[in-house]
């Protein structure tokens, strides 16, 4: 169906549509768009999008929150933090989450972006929740949300065709949650990827209390841990460097909370409890778990993440590894924002790892210890975390300096062994969450200056030792400059240069060494915003590519992109992308707009030209379909991919559905 077709049909219908709309899912989007400009992980994945979901869940209560549970609110750092616990000591509690408008020197646009992530205070009296009462909450009538998706190609694989793979191509995902205003949270999340049999191959559960006197979180079933700034624990997935110079670099942690992601790898699944006393919090945790391995002798040779069973190799390793994990977190709360933590917990295995080298993870116990740290003096903010995983110790710390309100900087260095290895660690660091042979030093700021707001960082890095892609020890740096300008009232302007040098393992057919690779990408952009209801965006990214003592490559990327909303009932989202590089080592990434619960960041190279058109309509308040068809098409190519998705001709095309059902 053309575009202009849908239009038409969607032009027809929203005039005896529900005039509700939610507000909270485009502008999730546009927060993701914002801050995943910068990644290169490609694949479709959910975990960081319900980073942002369960925020929406369990948003951030402005009248009770802190400086330092505020900063969990994106684009929150502790200096815009600060502006609305300033406003509230001034003026008493926020009546409305509008009022936030009206703190001096927060701005609109900021407050427009977290509005779905904070709520107000509870009037605990409605509540009936009475003094013995735990079980009272479950008397509140809970808000139920369903999602089911379905995803398919519209070509074959080879996996399917040859009988490689022994399920069907569509992966099909489902989830309900019912949230007692906060005081519970009760969920199923069952998924099948593409190529898998059954329909529940994946499931997750959990069910959450809280608010029970001095528990202030009970969860029992599959769960997350956040501590410190992440050496030990960590979720699975986070944000990292990015066109935000500031807010992604200092972790905010929860500390514990439900896991709702179909990600196959990193969470715990027993229970976990979160107490305050006086000034502090104890968190004991239990877990027992099982895992993806392939095991060889009683010894375990790899644990593979990626939670796809297809084949009869990846059915022979699924769940074969045991993991109990056990332990306690312990903050003490020096004051409303001033705060250190102790930890310690144990992994054991029901079998041994087998080290590759000297410095491999080896045995099948492992005991971490760490503290971590977050204080306040005047205009700087310090915090950081030391871990000991019994072999060494591992280091991040950051300074954080406002120097007025509109120009923040920040120093961040971390020191990872050679020998130190993070079981459910995600920490800053250079190859996306490996927390190992590492040392570096982060720069960067935000300004608020005259022409727009200027984002600047440079990461300067080094592995000590040799990695397990190159011999020697290695290094590198990497410059982002990004400038944000308002050049009317309805047009933005955005310029980005990123420079990044490291040093990479090169084959000169009789020995592996070390050579220099640089990129370079140039990218320019225009959003024009006719209406609160169409929106155009005009991108032009330039990508040079060169290992030192060879030929360079270079690639570009156009593409238009529109949003319309129409009267908030229905919306539709288009883009078309020209691309043309020489190969993959120059590819050029664009985050894409996708179903809500869905991220995705496909890498395009060599030359072709891919489109999608995403549609949501909401014909009642509870209910919203949604689609997405998306096509790559490459002119001068036979096959696309490789292996099991080999595609026999050179057009790869896509279609999900999704339902969304909140009561």
């Amino acid at each position: 169906m053309s575009l202009f077709l849908i239009v038409i049909c969607f032009t027809i219908v929203s005039p005896f549509l529900n005039s509700q709309s939610d507000t909270a899912e485009y502008n999730t989007e546009d927060v993701l768009d914002d801050l995943l400009q910068e990644t290169q992980d490609t694949d479709e994945e959910s975990g960081i999008y319900d980073v942002l979901e369960d925020l929406i869940l369990n948003p951030v209560d402005i009248n009770k929150a802190d400086i330092s549970q505020l900063q969990r609110i994106p684009y929150i750092d502790y200096v815009r933090a600060e502006l609305i616990v300033n406003h509230r000591k001034k003026y008493g509690v926020f009546y409305s989450v509008q009022e936030l408008f009206s703190v001096e020197n927060l701005s609109n646009e900021i407050v427009g972006k977290i509005l779905p992530f904070v709520t107000l205070t509870i009037n605990t009296s409605e509540l009936s929740f009475d003094e013995d009462g735990a079980w009272d909450s479950f008397a509140i009538v809970p808000g139920i949300k369903m999602r089911n998706r379905v995803t398919t190609d519209l070509q074959n694989r080879k996996g399917f065709s040859d009988g490689g793979f022994e399920g069907s191509k569509y992966k099909i995902y489902n989830r309900i949650l019912l949230n007692g205003k906060g005081k519970y949270q009760i969920g199923v999340l069952t998924e099948k990827d593409a190529g898998e049999k059954p329909i529940d191959e994946f499931d997750s559960y959990h069910l959450t209390i809280n608010e029970i006197g001095p528990i202030e979180n009970f969860i029992a079933g599959d769960f997350l841990l956040e501590n410190g700034q992440g050496l030990v624990l960590w979720s699975p997935y986070g944000l990292s460097k990015g066109s935000d110079a500031v807010y992604p670099i200092k972790k905010i942690p929860k500390i514990i909370k439900a896991y709702t992601s179909a990600t196959e790898n990193n969470f715990f699944r027993g229970t976990a409890a979160k107490i305050n006393w006086n000034d502090f919090t104890f968190v004991p945790f239990f877990s027992k778990n099982k895992l993806d391995a392939n095991i060889e002798d009683g010894f375990i040779t790899s644990t593979p993440v990626d939670g796809l069973h297809r084949t009869e190799g990846e059915i022979n390793r699924r769940k074969t590894l045991t993991e109990t994990s056990y332990g306690s977190i312990l903050r003490y709360n020096l004051d409303s924002r001033n705060n250190i933590s102790a930890l310690y917990y144990r992994s054991s295995y029901s079998s041994v790892f087998l080290p590759d080298n000297v410095y491999d993870i080896s045995g099948n116990k492992f005991d971490y210890y760490s503290v971590s740290y977050d204080l306040y003096f005047g205009n700087l903010n310090v915090s950081g975390e030391a871990a000991y995983n019994s072999i060494s110790v591992a280091t991040i710390n950051n300074f954080q300096f406002a120097f007025t309100r509109d120009f923040i900087f920040i120093t961040s260095i971390r020191n990872y062994p050679r020998n130190y290895f993070s079981l459910h660690g995600f920490a800053l660091a250079e190859r996306s969450g490996t927390i190992q042979n590492e040392f570096a030093i982060y720069n960067g700021f935000r300004w608020k200056s005259p022409i727009g707001i200027l984002n600047f960082y440079y990461d300067q890095f080094k592995f000590p030792y040799s990695l397990f892609n190159t011999p020697l020890p290695s290094g590198g740096n990497e410059i982002l400059a990004d400038l944000t300008s308002s050049l009317s009232r309805s047009v933005e302007g955005k310029a980005r240069y990123k420079y990044e040098k490291k040093d990479i393992s090169i084959n000169d057919g009789q020995n592996r060494n070390v050579g220099e690779q640089l990129k370079q990408n140039y990218r320019m952009e225009v959003i024009y915003t006719a209406t609160k209801k169409f929106r155009l965006r005009t991108r032009f990214e330039y990508n040079t590519f060169l290992i030192k003592g060879s030929q360079g490559e270079s690639g570009f990327l156009f593409f238009e992109d529109l949003k319309y909303s129409f009267t908030g009932l229905a919306d539709i989202s288009a883009r078309i992308i020209f691309f043309k590089t020489d190969s993959f080592n120059s590819a050029l990434y664009e985050y894409e707009n996708d179903l809500t619960g869905v991220m995705y960041n496909p890498a395009l190279f060599g030359e072709g030209l891919r489109w999608y058109l995403v549609g949501r309509i909401k014909p009642f308040k509870i209910f919203t379909i949604s689609f997405k068809y998306s096509e790559t098409y490459k002119p001068n190519e036979k096959k696309l991919s490789s292996g099991n998705s080999e595609i026999d001709g050179n057009v790869d095309n896509r279609f999900s559905l999704q339902l969304d059902l909140n009561f």
